[in-house]
This record gives structure tokens, sequence and C-alpha cells, in this order.
């Protein structure tokens, strides 16, 4: 049987310019309806957001994949709107801990969203080293190239 569960999710601004308009969804379902989304105005480069809570089963009979969702306007170079495909996925599974935050963000040269989960035995998952960067080669989870702008 599946366990329903919860993790806070803090989402990191490391585009290189500031993000408006931005659009967090978060689905454990294949079906792609969302079961938790969040607004945010305005988020600085450099700034933070949330925490966030994320629903998520884990166990016999849960999803396979933990779906992620991001969409913005960027007012830098480059500018326009941006987005993460509906189906970008990386599994919070039971060795996910869950008191401590998982970290959503999006950066980088390459212009992607990248997933850092903390493991229970206190590290981090993926190699990531619990500190998002904006260029973070192999420092991550799971990512996604962003599609945009448009």
């Amino acid at each position: 049987m599946s366990t329903d569960r919860t993790i806070n999710v803090r989402f990191y601004n490391e585009w290189g310019a500031d993000l408006q308009n931005v659009v967090l969804k978060f689905s454990a379902s294949k079906s792609g309806v969302e079961s938790d989304t969040y607004k945010i105005d305005l988020l600085k480069n450099g700034d933070s957001a949330g925490p966030f809570l994320r629903h998520y089963q884990t166990g016999i009979g849960s999803e396979e994949f933990d779906y992620w969702y991001v969409e913005f306007v960027a007012t830098g170079q480059p500018s326009g709107k941006f987005w993460c495909k509906n189906n970008f996925s990386c599994v919070l599974d039971s060795d996910v801990d869950n008191s401590r935050e998982a970290h959503f963000w999006v950066g980088g040269t390459e212009k992607e969203a990248y997933t850092g989960f903390p493991e229970s035995g206190g590290g981090w998952e993926g190699g990531y080293n619990g500190v998002p960067s904006s260029d973070p080669k192999s420092n991550y989870t799971c990512y996604v190239s962003l599609d945009g702008p448009a």
C-alpha cells in the first residue's frame, strides 16, 4: 500500500536575471493533474522562495514518477517566457529525508531546471552537494532543459 508524504521545497533563482510570473506545479499523477500549484510574482536573481509544500507517495501502489513543472518570464538575457516539459519527472522515494527541504531551481549556462533531494543519511542524492548554483555541472539530482523564449 502506498504512503502519502509531504516535503517542503525551496525554489531558487540562479538564472542570472530577475524572474516574473513564476508558476510552480508539482504532481504525483501520470495524468498530469497537479496536486500543488504556487505562484511567485517576482523573484530577484540569487534569491529563493518558499518553502512550498509538495505532496507525493511512496511504496507499493504509488506512481512511478513525481512530476515537476516551472514557467516564468525572464527579464535579462535571454529574456522572454520559459517553461519545462509537463513530463519532467524525478522520483521522491522513501530514501528522501522529508524532514528537510528539497531544492528546485532554474539557471545555468544551459538554461535548465534542476532538483536536489536530501537523503535520509544526512547527505544529498545524485551527487548534489546541497547548494544550488547557476552552473551546477553534475551537482543536482535531476534536470531538464527549458523551452522558450516565446
